[in-house]
């Protein structure tokens, strides 16, 4: 077998398992889904979190750290960085990333008045980061005014999206306050 009878074998696996994935998942129904994703609500300790929501974005990721980067991991065209990326998104459907860049953003907290506040940066991804639909732009420089300027607060509920499509999403889950 060649490459190009690889690559052809890859791809069609690719799209049948996409495909296959997509029917099991419409032919469980919305309301079974619902209530699994409600389930897996109720289960969580108080803190912060991040639902990923996309296909490449699937899990719960606790923020009870002070920062949190968000990447995916080199493709094997690319050359490796030395950098840590805590929650990878495996935006490579064809090996090759489409939208997430490989540290494309972080979540960070810092001190506030009465609890920690959770802030969302652009880390000067390829395609950007936005927040409920609003394109952040990425600090000018690493100064603590422009990173401040160039931050935005998140709320229970917001969406992160790494890109335009939307396909790579995440809810940003503030449970805090549960009892």
């Amino acid at each position: 077998m060649d490459n190009k009878q690889r690559a052809q074998r890859v791809e069609k696996l690719a799209v049948a398992a996409r495909l296959h994935d997509i029917a099991i998942q419409m032919s469980e129904g919305e309301a079974s889904r619902l209530m699994k994703i409600f389930a897996v609500l109720e289960r969580l300790d108080p803190g912060a979190y991040l639902i990923g929501a996309g296909p490449y974005t699937q899990g719960v990721f606790s923020l009870m750290c002070d920062e949190v980067v968000i990447g995916r991991h080199a493709t094997p065209l690319e050359q490796r960085l030395d950098v840590p990326v805590d929650v990878h998104v495996n935006d490579g459907v064809t090996l090759t990333p489409r939208e997430v860049s490989r540290v494309h953003c972080m979540i960070y907290r810092r001190e506030g008045v009465t609890r920690h506040d959770y802030w969302l940066i652009d880390r000067g991804s390829t395609c950007g980061t936005y927040l409920n639909g609003e394109k952040l732009d990425p600090p000018t420089t690493a100064s603590p005014e422009d990173v401040a300027q160039a931050s935005r607060s998140l709320s229970d509920g917001d969406v992160i999206s790494l890109g335009p499509s939307g396909v790579n999403n995440f809810l940003f889950v503030d449970l805090r306050k549960r009892k």
